[in-house]
């Protein structure tokens, strides 16, 4: 569905630009007729190749459908999240920013526990829908660990488990939920689907709430990072920014039949080619 050529090229750039100091940013690196920036500009050419491809990809494959709109905004909100939480240690995920508010760890649980709701409530409504079964009951408890693909022991195991490691398995999890509700019709959008509400809000709006739920809580994660000392520095700005335009790119590829490839892998090789470069400026 992804490159994942493109997706290791600018997470190895991130990677190598996220411990940089102000000062690192200002060291010489010149690109064509800019040679007064320094490092910080190969940010933004990185930025604006990605616009670019993205840009690219809108009009050479089919245009996504509404499901495939809504689940490339969720791709956003998910990698927005993940900039938020880039580099931070198990230890600082921890720590608690004042009497009565939670850790980042416990934040990002939540959050993570939530997608686990959304996902079985689309499933369950789906599997109904296309059986001619559908009931405005909900979802029984017996089935929620057939709908996570968790048992209860290790749904339990991942909650209270270190960030690095809900990062880890929220990686994967993502990555499914996207293949498997790409192919949701645009009638079956509008089919109702039972959640904790008494309101029977349709499939539609089930998919719409991973990323609001994700901004609500990114948010707060933002804050909480401030609180503990740990505010976002200038490379994790600028990287957030990076991660922004991949996912806009990758948003196109979300709707395509068949992606071609030659625009995509030359953009990874000139990521690819710039981290080298900046490697060597910085031994």
């Amino acid at each position: 569905m992804f490159n994942p050529t493109l997706t290791s090229a600018v997470e190895n750039f991130s990677r190598l630009i996220l411990p940089l100091t102000e000062k690192d940013l200002e060291r010489e690196w010149i690109w064509k007729d800019h040679d007064e920036e320094g490092i910080r500009f190969a940010c933004f050419v990185t930025l604006q190749e990605l616009r670019h491809l993205a840009v690219t990809l809108s009009t050479l494959h089919s245009h996504p459908t509404p499901a495939q709109h809504i689940l490339s905004q969720y791709h956003a909100a998910y990698l927005d999240l993940q900039t938020t939480v880039l580099g931070l240690s198990d230890e600082d995920a921890e720590k608690i920013p004042s009497e009565g508010e939670w850790q980042v760890r416990k934040v990002y649980s939540h959050i993570l526990g939530a997608e686990f709701g959304f996902t079985a409530t689309v499933r369950y409504a789906l599997e109904l829908h296309r059986a001619n079964k559908w009931t405005t009951d909900r979802i029984p408890e017996r089935e929620y660990p057939r709908l996570y693909v968790l048992s209860e022991d290790e749904y339990s195991k991942l909650m209270d488990s270190p960030l690095s490691n809900m990062l880890a398995y929220h990686k994967g999890f993502h990555q499914r939920i996207l293949e498997e509700f790409r192919d949701i019709t645009d009638s079956e959008l509008d089919l109702p689907a039972t959640f904790w509400e008494e309101t029977r809000f349709p499939i539609q709006h089930r998919l719409h709430r991973y990323e609001a739920h994700f901004v609500q809580h990114t948010i707060q994660i933002d804050k909480t990072l401030v609180a503990i000392g740990k505010a976002p520095t200038e490379s994790q700005r600028l990287i957030r920014k990076i991660y922004a335009a991949l996912a806009e790119a990758e948003g196109q590829m979300l709707g395509a039949q068949k992606i071609d490839e030659t625009v995509i892998l030359a953009t990874a090789s000139s990521i690819m080619e710039r981290t080298r470069e900046i490697e060597h400026i910085l031994k």
